[in-house]
């Protein structure tokens, strides 16, 4: 099916901006709204808009295929230039080069990552030492005289007088 013929001019101008690499409107919905004749006023509600429509979504991915297979780009290409990069970084003597090769081949494999993904359904009480360990640590980093380490045998553990984590800001300062 081609995506153009069911988009508006504007629209396809849109995707188009969207998907110039190297261009000022380069996966800015913004900016790219803008270029394609929506008023500034409302560009960004017309990019959240038109990002979530199915058939701008459709041609924005025919366009960045597009893109790729021209400049053949590939994900195998990408990782084999990555792997090269990092063997001659190493025979450089360049390590941090090659680590930083290493961190973007890890990054792509989902190895590791940045973001912290929360699965409400895994969420679950802290324990009293947890807790005792956090005020510690919050104590700690509030210039707050800290609190003794938790007894390794479980033994009881008295926190200073009027500390309460809930009711201490910053600065040691009660609401």
């Amino acid at each position: 099916m081609n995506e153009r013929a069911t988009l508006t001019p504007k629209q396809e101008s849109f995707c188009v901006h969207y998907t110039s690499i190297g261009a000022e409107t380069f996966s800015n919905g913004t900016k790219s709204a803008v270029a394609a004749g929506y008023s500034e006023k409302s560009a960004y509600s017309q990019a959240s808009a038109l990002l979530k429509n199915p058939k701008v979504k459709a041609r924005i991915t025919g366009l960045h295929a597009e893109n790729m297979s021209r400049n053949m780009i590939t994900i195998d290409k990408v990782l084999a230039d990555l792997e090269h990069d990092k063997l001659m970084a190493r025979k450089a003597g360049q390590l941090n080069v090659a680590k930083e090769c290493s961190v973007a081949q890890g990054k792509y494999l989902a190895m590791f990552t940045d973001n912290v993904s929360i699965d409400p359904d895994r969420t679950r009480e802290f324990s009293e030492l947890e807790r005792s360990e956090a005020k510690r640590i919050a104590a700690f980093l509030l210039d707050q005289p800290a609190l003794p380490a938790p007894d390794a045998l479980g033994g009881d553990e008295q926190e200073p007088e009027g500390f309460d984590v809930e009711t201490t800001e910053a600065g040691g300062q009660e609401r």
